[in-house]
């Protein structure tokens, strides 16, 4: 994949740390941005996507699973399945 570069402001603790971050990973501080990057933006996509898919089965009015059974799901255990509709 074509690379291009990139030219940021970073406060002098956080480039300290990331520096030793990517000493212990014996990897390059530009792979450790690289992937930092690349994790938000693929965080960032999926999280609009999912208010996408939300908001087009809230203007179809299909029925959802209730905000207390999510919120109910986020306290059980580990493994408990996600909440029916």
């Amino acid at each position: 994949m074509p690379t291009t570069s990139l030219t940021t402001r970073l406060d002098q603790e956080l480039k300290t740390e990331l520096e030793q971050i990517a000493r212990f990973d014996k990897r390059s501080v530009s792979f450790m941005t690289n992937q930092a990057i690349r994790n938000l933006v693929e965080e960032r996509r999926a999280s609009r996507d999912l208010i996408r898919t939300g908001l087009a089965l809230m203007e179809n009015n299909i029925e959802g699973v209730s905000s207390d059974a999510v919120h109910d799901w986020l306290l059980s255990d580990e493994d408990a399945p996600f909440p029916k509709v």
